[in-house]
C-alpha cells in the first residue's frame, strides 16, 4: 500500500497498528514496510506525517483534550533496573568492616551512580506511552465518521490554525478547499506559513475531501461556436458597409481598439483584459454577444463586479481557458472596479465612433463609483510620514556601506528629490541626466508618450555620482546608456519593476518590525508608487508652488496635483488643537 490509498478518507485497522508500532518504539522505515507496505524513506516519512494529521483531527473532532500525544516524540527507553541498597549489597558481599567511602567506590563501579531524575523521566514517559496506546484504542473504535465539506475547520485542524483562517474568512472544511483551489499563494494572511506548511495542509484537506478539479470554462475564446454570440450579427451592430474597422466580430474589434488607443504594452494588456472579462460574462452569464449588450447588461455587471462569483477566481498558473484558469485573481478592489468601468465605456465610445457599434450603452447607466470608503479621503495616506522617512534613512545608514546599502539610499534621495514614476525611473539612463547653466535637469518620456525635463536638486545629483562611484563607473565619462538604477551584480545593467518592487518592500518590512502595529498595518501597503507619493506630499508641505509641481510630476489636469496641497491629518488635527483644545465651556 502507497501514501496514495490514505487517499480513500478512511482510517483502517492497520494504519493504527502502524501508529501503535511507532509508540513501541519501531523505527518509521520497518513500521511502514511492515504495516503499509511502502519500502522507501521519503513515503515512509510522508505516510507517517499525513496519518498523524488525519488522526489528530479525528481526536479533536472527538473533544480528546490530550490529541497531541498523537505525534509528540516519546522515548522508549527502558528505566533503569532498581539496584540493591548499599547495606544490603555489602551485608551480601561479606565486606563488613570496610570504610563507607571504599563502599561507595566498589558499589559505584558495580551498579553506576544513582540517577533518580533518569528513572523519573523514564516512569513519566512509560505513562505518556500507554495514554498515548490508549488514545489510539479509543479513536481506532470510532474511526469511522467521514469528513464532510460542512465541518467546521476547529474540528480537523489544530484549534489557532483554525481561528486564523476564520479571520481570513475560512469557516468550514470546503471553505478552506475552495480557497486552496483558487492557487496562488493562497496561505498569505497566515502567520508564520510558507510554502512547504500550505503544501502539507492542502495534503491533509485533499486526503479528506478528495481533490477538487475545477472544470474548464464552457466557452473558448477567441472563437465562439455560433456567430450569434461571436457578434457577427450582434443586435447592436452599425450597418456593416458604414464600419470604419476591418472587423468581423466583437473579438476582432476589441484589438482594433487596443491598437488603436492603448499608448503602452502595459497599457494594452489592462485593455484587453476588461474588454475580454466584459465579452466573457456576456458569453457566459448572459448568453449574448458583446454587441447585442444593453444598459440593463451593463448594469448588471457592476453589480457582478462589486462581489465576483468563486467560480470567477483563480490564482492557478495555467493556460488561458485550461483547467483551473479563470478571469479574475481575485475580488477587485475599488480602484480597479472604477478602472474596469472606465475601460469598458471607453471601448464602446470608440467602436461607435468607428461605426462598428450603433450606440454605446455604457452612456446610459450611472458608472460613477464614488470614493473608497475605506480609503479614506487624504491621498498623502500613501505617501511615507516624515518619521517613517527617517527611519527608513537610519536603518540603510546602520548597515555599512554595502552595494544594497548604497542603492537603497540613492533611490529614496533621488526620487523623494524628483518624483519619478517606477516606469520612469526603469527608463532613465546617464544621457538623460544633464548639466544645463541653471543647474542639472533630467529628460523623461513619460506616460502618455509626453516628454518632459525634470528639475533635479543638487543632493539629489551628489547622491548619484556617489552611487556611480560605488558601482565602479566614472559618472562624467559613463556610456550614455547607463541606467541610473541597476542591478548589484552587474552594474551597467538595468533591474525590472518586480525587482524594484520587492525590494522596496523588503526594506519597509524589516525597518516596520518595531512600529506600533497601526504603522505596521499602513506600512505593509507601501509600494514602489509611494516614493512618487512622498515627493508630492513633501513639496506641497514646503510650499512648492502647484504650477511647478504640476509640471514635475507631469499632471495634464492640475486638479490632480491639488489634492497633494490638501493638509495631512495630523497637520490639520495640530492646527485645530492650537485654536481649540484649550477652549471651555461659558
Amino acid at each position: 500500500m502507497s501514501l496514495i490509498s490514505l487517499a480513500n478518507n478512511r482510517l483502517a485497522a492497520h494504519h493504527f497498528a502502524f501508529l501503535r508500532a511507532l509508540a513501541e518504539g519501531l523505527p518509521v522505515p520497518e513500521a511502514a514496510r511492515r504495516y503499509l507496505r511502502i519500502e522507501t524513506l521519503r513515503e515512509a516519512n510522508l505516510a507517517y506525517k499525513s496519518l498523524i494529521d488525519q488522526v489528530q483531527a479525528l481526536a479533536r473532532r472527538q473533544r480528546h483534550k490530550r490529541w497531541r500525544l498523537v505525534g509528540i516524540e516519546i522515548s522508549t527507553a527502558a528505566a533503569p533496573s532498581p539496584a540493591p541498597s548499599i547495606d544490603d549489597w555489602a551485608a551480601e558481599q561479606g565486606l563488613d568492616g570496610w570504610s563507607h567511602e571504599e563502599l561507595q567506590d566498589l558499589y559505584a563501579e558495580q551498579f553506576g551512580s544513582p540517577n533518580p531524575a533518569a528513572r523519573r523521566r523514564a516512569a513519566r514517559n512509560e505513562r505518556l506511552r500507554q495514554q498515548r496506546l490508549q488514545l489510539l484504542r479509543d479513536l481506532e473504535s470510532v474511526a469511522g465518521a467521514a469528513p464532510s465539506a460542512s465541518d467546521p475547520l476547529d474540528g480537523w485542524l489544530e484549534p489557532g490554525l483554525a481561528e486564523r483562517l476564520g479571520a481570513l474568512g475560512a469557516l468550514t472544511l470546503g471553505d478552506l478547499q475552495g480557497r486552496i483551489a483558487r492557487g496562488g499563494r493562497w496561505w498569505r494572511g497566515l502567520r508564520a506559513f510558507g510554502p512547504v506548511k500550505a503544501a502539507r495542509l492542502a495534503r491533509l484537506v485533499e486526503l479528506l475531501l478528495g481533490e477538487t478539479v475545477r472544470p474548464a470554462l464552457p466557452l473558448a475564446f477567441p472563437a465562439p461556436p455560433t456567430a450569434l454570440l461571436a457578434g457577427d450579427a450582434g443586435t447592436n451592430r452599425a450597418p456593416k458597409d458604414a464600419c470604419a474597422i476591418a472587423a468581423a466580430n466583437d473579438r476582432e474589434a476589441i484589438r482594433s481598439w487596443v491598437a488603436a488607443r492603448a499608448g503602452s504594452a502595459y497599457t494594452a494588456a489592462q485593455y484587453e483584459r476588461e474588454a475580454e472579462r466584459f465579452m466573457l460574462w456576456c458569453v457566459l452569464e448572459r448568453r449574448k454577444a458583446l454587441s447585442s449588450a444593453t444598459p440593463e447588461d451593463c448594469r448588471a455587471y457592476m453589480d457582478f463586479l462589486q462581489e465576483v462569483p468563486a467560480a470567477w477566481i483563480s490564482r492557478r498558473k495555467v493556460p488561458r481557458l485550461a483547467p483551473g484558469w479563470a478571469p479574475f485573481k481575485g475580488q477587485l478592489s475599488h480602484a480597479s472596479r472604477a478602472l474596469a468601468l472606465a475601460a469598458l465605456h471607453s471601448l464602446f465610445s470608440w467602436l461607435v465612433h468607428a461605426r462598428y457599434l450603433a450606440s454605446n450603452p455604457w452612456a446610459l447607466v450611472n458608472r460613477k463609483v464614488g470614493e473608497d470608503p475605506a480609503a479614506g479621503s487624504d491621498v498623502t495616506s500613501r505617501a511615507f510620514t516624515p518619521e517613517a522617512w527617517a527611519a527608513l534613512y537610519r536603518h540603510l545608514k546602520s548597515q555599512g556601506p554595502t552595494p544594497s546599502s548604497f542603492r537603497l539610499l540613492w533611490l529614496l534621495t533621488f526620487l523623494e528629490a524628483t518624483g519619478l514614476r517606477a516606469q520612469e525611473l526603469l527608463r532613465a539612463r546617464r544621457a538623460d541626466l544633464k548639466a544645463t547653466q541653471t543647474g542639472w535637469v533630467l529628460h523623461v518620456h513619460g506616460k502618455g508618450r509626453r516628454n518632459r525635463t525634470i528639475p533635479v536638486p543638487s543632493a539629489a545629483v551628489q547622491a548619484t555620482q556617489t552611487y556611480f562611484q560605488q558601482r565602479g563607473i566614472d559618472f562624467q565619462n559613463a556610456p550614455a546608456d547607463t541606467p541610473l538604477l541597476a542591478s548589484l551584480t552587474q552594474p551597467a545593467v538595468g533591474i525590472s519593476y518586480r525587482a524594484l518592487h520587492e525590494t522596496l518592500k523588503r526594506l519597509v518590512k524589516r525597518v516596520a518590525a518595531d512600529w506600533p502595529a497601526q504603522a505596521r498595518i499602513c506600512a505593509a501597503r507601501a509600494s514602489a508608487h509611494w516614493l512618487r507619493h512622498t515627493h508630492a506630499t513633501r513639496a506641497a508641505e514646503r510650499q512648492v508652488p502647484l504650477d511647478v509641481l504640476q509640471e514635475n510630476l507631469g499632471h495634464s489636469d492640475p486638479r490632480t496635483t491639488t489634492r497633494y496641497y490638501r493638509a495631512q491629518i495630523a497637520r490639520r488635527q495640530a492646527a485645530l488643537e492650537r485654536a481649540f483644545g484649550g477652549s471651555s465651556l461659558p
